[in-house]
């Protein structure tokens, strides 16, 4: 009888994220806060073939499954990670309020469902935002 593979255990102790939807380079509402990630390599293979179809990878993160399938993620959404927060801009051409809110800012190129770690896992591709977007999330209400 063939003997199981043992599956690749998840960790999600890297820090928190939230995820935004976004339109025209601002946020305009917060799909879901707080849920706890795990830094992922970004593997040579993955680089190359983004860096082929003109896109970039900055980073990969793994979010818990059980907490992303109730949630709409999408790819172009927008991902702050909360532990980015302190990142400096440019003095220059951001004053401290923006520095803080808008450090951190990825935008999500890829979404892949990992069901052979444990526990089932969500991988986000992500390239980091070069011009952060504008945070209207409160104007809306929401």
């Amino acid at each position: 009888m063939p003997r199981l593979r043992s599956k690749q255990f998840e960790t999600f102790g890297d820090g928190l994220l939230t995820i935004c939807e976004a339109d025209e380079r601002t946020l305009t509402r917060t799909k879901v806060e707080h849920i706890r990630f795990g830094n992922r390599t970004v593997g040579v293979t993955r680089f190359w073939q983004a860096k082929t179809a003109g896109n970039k990878i900055d980073k990969v993160l793994s979010i818990p499954l059980a907490a992303a399938e109730a949630l709409l993620i999408e790819t172009q959404d927008i991902v702050i990670l909360e532990n980015e927060t302190d990142w400096l801009w440019d003095r220059m051409e951001f004053d401290e309020s923006e520095m803080q809110d808008q450090a951190g800012h990825y935008q999500i190129q890829q979404i892949q469902a990992k069901y052979d770690t444990a526990p089932p896992a969500l991988y986000l591709s992500l390239e980091k935002l070069v011009h952060p977007f504008k945070d209207r999330r409160d104007d809306s209400g929401n």
